[in-house]
């Protein structure tokens, strides 16, 4: 199972009546900045990661989660973690 790490960016989907929002936060529920339409709320994940260079993640459920992208430059971190 691939999960967020804790720099990283998480669109959670929040049911409200009569609609459902997304939530934009971290890795660890409940913290969220901010609730919008999907697409919106993608857009801003996205740029967010994109401008901190983490990575964006949509949450399926509790502990389900489908990797948006990645704005981490892979090589050099595992360059700095030898």
């Amino acid at each position: 199972m691939t999960c967020p790490d804790r720099d990283g960016v998480v669109i959670r989907p929040n049911h409200r009546n009569p609609s459902t929002v997304f939530l934009l936060g971290t890795p660890a529920p409940p913290t969220s900045s901010s609730s919008e339409p999907r697409d919106q709320a993608v857009t801003q994940a996205l740029a967010y990661a994109r401008q901190q260079r983490v990575r964006a993640w949509f949450a399926k459920g509790d502990a389900d989660f489908v990797l948006l992208g990645t704005f981490r430059n892979e090589e050099k971190e595992s360059t700095r973690s030898s």
